[in-house]
């Protein structure tokens, strides 16, 4: 076991998360920006995706800490019934708020339309669970980055600090013309990126009181699926193939508005120190580690 040890990793743990992270995904993701549409870019990118899982695994085990702990905050599901609620429920009610909200503007938004078919939720939802968010990132950002960070900084700091890393190691993916984030707007990047911020000290409070990788998988997978349902006018997005810059602000703002208000709201409860009532569960892996 110390064979594999390397003292600037031990020394500086999440520095070398990142890097991992970082590495893995834009050297396996990198060339599909010159590449043609077809599966293979795709498969690159997804591939890429794991970098966060891949990063995470590898650190832990150079350390010489316990791999199997860390994983097992992957299938932790014993949290209490109240947080499986908050992780299915929550971006669900901030997607009504905002669609109550922007009808009440006269925003862009159409009741008439009819809801997203039960088929096509439950496949977003595995989609953003594994693949997209959940289970190819949350063991490291969540599951590994925060606890740490989380012994030198208060957890909202933590998160911001995360949130951060978070979205610049997005950043291959507005340079890959098939990927969704290159077709973005400027006011979709702006809003994207501070939705990354809050949704990074929704993810936090949710680990930092259930230690569970899992509940925080959900919730990610939920943000984005969530997003689905809201019943965005398409004739006011987009006329004559024109994107209205006015119509996308306005939904981004309103939905960050909202967000802004949940997280604000949990901050002010929970206090922005630990974000978690009492001793945070998520950090009792690192203890039991060979350091």
């Amino acid at each position: 076991m110390t064979n594999r040890r390397i003292p600037w990793i031990d020394n500086h743990p999440v520095a070398a998360f990142f890097v991992g992270a970082f590495a893995f995904t834009w050297i396996i993701s990198a060339p599909a920006a010159f590449m043609e549409e077809s599966w293979t870019p795709w498969i690159l990118i997804y591939i890429g995706s794991f970098g966060p899982l891949v990063s995470a695994a590898v650190v832990t085990w150079l350390r010489g800490d316990d791999v199997r702990a860390w994983a097992r905050q992957i299938v932790r599901w014993r949290v209490g019934w109240l947080w499986w609620v908050a992780a299915f429920g929550i971006p669900i009610v901030i997607v009504g708020v905002t669609t109550v909200v922007l009808w009440a503007i006269g925003g862009p938004v159409d009741l008439d339309q009819p809801l997203q078919s039960p088929v096509l939720i439950a496949i977003v939802f595995v989609f953003g669970f594994t693949v997209s968010g959940g289970l190819n990132e949350e063991p490291g950002w969540r599951g590994f980055a925060q606890p740490y960070l989380n012994d030198r900084y208060d957890a909202l700091t933590t998160s911001l600090i995360i949130g951060v890393g978070w979205a610049l190691w997005h950043l291959p993916y507005f340079l890959i013309p098939i990927a969704p984030h290159s077709g973005f707007t400027v006011v979709n990047q702006i809003g994207w990126f501070f939705s990354i911020l809050l949704l990074s000290v929704l993810l936090a409070w949710a680990y930092n009181n259930t230690g569970s990788v899992l509940v925080v998988m959900v919730l990610h997978a939920m943000v984005n699926t969530a997003d689905i349902l809201l019943p965005l006018a398409p004739d006011q997005l987009l006329i004559d193939d024109v994107l209205q810059e006015t119509a996308i602000a306005t939904v981004t703002i309103t939905q960050l508005a909202v967000t802004l208000l949940v997280v604000l709201g949990i901050v002010a409860y929970y206090g922005r120190k630990s974000l978690a009532r009492g001793e945070i569960p998520g950090v009792t892996y690192l203890r039991g580690g060979n350091r």
